[in-house]
């Protein structure tokens, strides 16, 4: 017959498992939350830039040929 001791020890890994497993989910889900607010400043300004630089050029262009035609 096992002792009451080794009667509640799957419970106990168990239970250790699942806060270890809590306690790395709660971690990374931070991490990502604080790194997505953090960071879109940067690419939004990096992807502005491309945006008007490309408008700039297909507004310029339209010029261009029409000169050449000239």
């Amino acid at each position: 017959m096992s002792t009451p001791q080794n009667d509640n020890q799957p419970v106990v890994w168990a239970v250790l498992v699942a806060v270890i497993v809590l306690a790395v989910g709660l971690a990374i889900g931070f991490g990502i939350a604080k790194s997505k607010k953090t960071a879109p400043a940067a690419p939004v300004a990096a992807a502005v830039a491309p945006a008007q630089a490309a408008s700039e050029a297909a507004s310029a262009a339209p010029a261009a040929s029409e000169a050449a035609a000239k």
